[in-house]
């Protein structure tokens, strides 16, 4: 079977960033199939449509190679097609209640939601933004990206089904999202050239929930687009919406341990905690933390300890297992969580003790490199870092009898150093 095999060229701002698509296929019928749109009544010339274009690149986009037939002479999938899909799925969107947002609340919205900065002082040609599914993909395999011409390699631009979403545009003229099906699924042209607008729903739901705060979306997206919703706080980083991440936070399998947490629990968990991205710029989520500690009674702690097996014996273990990240990134990271979690310490309700500061500095053979990064970085500015982490420092370790790392022989070997991770 051939993959399909069709280019487009980019000009312009592109963002690479993680997630994959697999979505539940159950929409309710959409309320534009049964409505013509009729231009002539929308006064905005920038939602009047060419028919005659449309018309044509329908046609050109039969000759994409697909897996059930191959063409001798196959269309590449350009710039003007995404334009039409555009203009298209604008109307749509309008018709079906969707309310235009300013320049301003898109660029203050993009910004919160997907950590994207839009700059609209730039006098630049291109009115979209491309996001791919995959943050890490273009490091392994040697792709670059810069602000001119691009050819998208066909292998990593999933085109044409909507259950085959892995890219997101974003109109910074229209202010809205997508994913891009094809011209023949937007839109139906009769022989009169009357038509009719017909847009996945998912499009029209993210965009209401999304940019028109319409929580009414919220309970069909959660049921019918939850990968989507999840990936809004996993990846992208997104937490200022609360009923989302509660919803995340507590539909994320976290089942009970003795001794030590599974390693894909603790992966999951991460993905709550903190996000990297394209710059390689950290962000701890503060919000997911506060909310867990709003979740957690001393009775009811799981999400309290799976935390602390996260930082002592996932984030820092040898050999790493957040391999992606920098000595830099990752005393970032441990700073955040471990001040976080040193609370607990001085909280009578829970006491407890030695989980995080010290269990931290006894077990984690990097631990210069880590303050030396903590004292560089004054700390993060965490008011009582400083003063819990030098007490820590100063405890013995309960949990290796009095004896921590420091009174034994340091092995360099793996299977030396598994104890220290156990």
């Amino acid at each position: 079977m051939k993959r399909i095999i069709y280019t487009i060229f980019f000009i312009g701002n592109i963002l690479t960033i993680s997630c994959q698509e697999n979505k539940k296929n159950v929409q309710p019928k959409n309320e534009l199939e049964d409505k013509n749109t009729d231009t002539k009544n929308l006064n905005n010339s920038k939602n009047m449509l060419d028919l005659a274009d449309i018309k044509k690149h329908i046609e050109l986009q039969k000759r994409i190679e697909t897996d059930e037939e191959e063409f001798d002479n196959p269309y590449e999938y350009t710039e003007k097609d995404l334009e039409l899909a555009l203009k298209i799925i604008h109307i749509g969107l309008l018709n079906s209640g969707y309310d235009n947002i300013s320049d301003a609340d898109f660029k203050d919205k993009m910004r919160k939601i997907f950590n994207y900065e839009i700059n609209y002082n730039v006098n630049c040609s291109r009115n979209w933004y491309y996001l791919n599914d995959n943050r890490y993909k273009y490091i392994l395999y040697g792709f670059s990206y810069r602000l001119d011409n691009k050819i998208i390699n066909a292998e990593d631009l999933k085109f044409g089904s909507f259950n085959d979403v892995g890219n997101y545009f974003f109109s910074k003229e229209f202010h809205f999202m997508t994913i891009l099906p094809y011209l023949k699924n937007l839109i139906q042209i009769n022989s009169d050239d009357s038509y009719k607008i017909k847009i996945p729903y998912e499009i029209i739901s993210r965009n209401k929930y999304l940019f028109n705060d319409d929580q009414s979306q919220f309970a069909w997206l959660i049921n019918n687009d939850e990968y989507f919703m999840r990936s809004l706080v996993t990846t992208f980083g997104y937490t200022e919406d609360k009923k989302l991440l509660k919803w995340v936070i507590e539909n994320t399998n976290l089942p009970y341990f003795d001794k030590n947490a599974k390693t894909e629990n603790l992966k999951d968990l991460s993905k709550l905690l903190w996000t990297k991205d394209c710059n390689g710029n950290i962000r701890v989520h503060q919000n997911t933390l506060d909310l867990i500690k709003e979740l957690s009674t001393p009775d009811d702690n799981l999400y309290i300890k799976y935390i602390a097996e996260y930082i002592s014996n996932y984030m820092v273990s040898f050999p790493f297992k957040e391999e992606e990240l920098t000595i830099e990134q990752q005393a970032k990271i441990a700073a955040y969580i471990l001040y976080w979690g040193e609370q607990y310490k001085y909280d009578k309700q829970y006491n407890y003790n030695q989980m995080f500061m010290t269990r931290f500095y006894n077990y984690n053979y990097q631990k210069d490199l880590y303050e030396k990064e903590f004292i560089k970085n004054n700390y993060y500015g965490l008011p009582k870092f400083k003063e819990w982490y030098e007490a820590a420092k100063k405890e013995k370790d309960y949990f290796n009898g009095g004896k921590g790392m420091e009174d034994d022989p340091q092995p360099t070997d793996y299977e030396s150093r598994a104890k220290y991770i156990k």
